[in-house]
């Protein structure tokens, strides 16, 4: 009896035990897949692996251009970069340009570079907020040139003051134009307010048209590589009226606009912008 017994009570009771096991084994498999899916992530991962969730994909690898101006750290560098050749293009430009017109207005001698086109060009007060915009569009590459960009724009605006320079004290020139107010408001007040600031001695080359140029420059060679052809040619448009204006409001002759842009080339093949270094795709 004790083995019938016995045996009796193993047959009965292995069923339920069996399906008792079964169940708590399923229980714990879909506890565990609840507990890795609600972990929070570290760094784009799971805290724990779990074989059953989606890896994340990863993000495209960007290109050399875009790397530039868009990479891991390059808007903090490219703002640094900015502001610092910022500082030292103000620099050469407020201790050269003074320095040149008042040396140029102590000399009896001085140059006339003028040609038979400047007697042509009419004077248009409007055009004196064009010629204004010069600023805001040097602030530009603050926001649309890379880190390598920006610095060789510096380095070529601070050459460029130089040259300039020394050609303003070597030749000093006359401005061929009369100095005449224009009667009406605001444009009265603001030749007036230029006229007395600036003196008509540093022509040849223009520094207006310098900058500008070389600004032109920078953003359409960063901004081309992009694809975005319609920025390129707005910046070239911008740059093309802020010269002519130079001539407009009577503050430069043609030969000052020319020599200005034959200057912006050598300055180009003199300085040239270092190689962007290789960056690994953001993951």
């Amino acid at each position: 009896m004790g083995a019938v017994g016995s045996g009796a009570i193993g047959r009965g009771s292995i069923g339920p035990v069996a399906e008792i096991l079964r169940e708590f084994q399923g229980c714990q498999r879909f506890a565990l897949l609840a507990f890795f899916a609600l972990q929070p992530t570290q760094g784009g991962r799971p805290c724990f692996h779990n074989p059953l969730m989606a890896k994340p994909a990863r993000a495209p690898a960007l290109r050399p251009a875009d790397q530039a101006v868009h990479g891991s750290g390059a808007g903090p560098a490219r703002q640094r970069g900015f502001v610092f050749w910022a500082i030292w293009v103000n620099i050469a430009t407020y201790a050269i340009y003074p320095t040149a017109n008042w040396l140029a207005s102590l000399r009896d001698q001085r140059y006339d570079f003028i040609t038979r086109w400047d007697a042509m060009i009419p004077l248009v007060p409007e055009f004196i907020f064009v010629y204004f915009s010069f600023f805001p569009f040097l602030a530009l590459p603050f926001w649309l040139v890379g880190q390598p960009g920006t610095a060789a724009l510096g380095k070529r605006q601070v050459l460029g003051t130089l040259i300039c320079g020394l050609i303003f004290v070597l030749f000093p020139a006359n401005l061929a134009f009369e100095r005449a107010i224009p009667e009406f408001e605001p444009y009265r007040s603001i030749f007036a307010t230029m006229f007395l600031v600036d003196k008509p001695h540093n022509l040849l080359p223009s520094l207006h048209i310098v900058y500008t140029a070389l600004t032109c420059l920078a953003i359409c060679q960063a901004q081309w590589q992009r694809g975005r052809r319609g920025l390129c040619l707005l910046i070239a448009l911008w740059s093309a009226a802020i010269c002519a204006s130079t001539m407009l409001v009577h503050q430069h002759h043609v030969l000052d606009v020319v020599t200005a842009l034959m200057l912006v080339p050598v300055l180009c093949l003199l300085i040239r912008p270092a190689d962007v270094p290789p960056q690994p795709p953001r993951i």
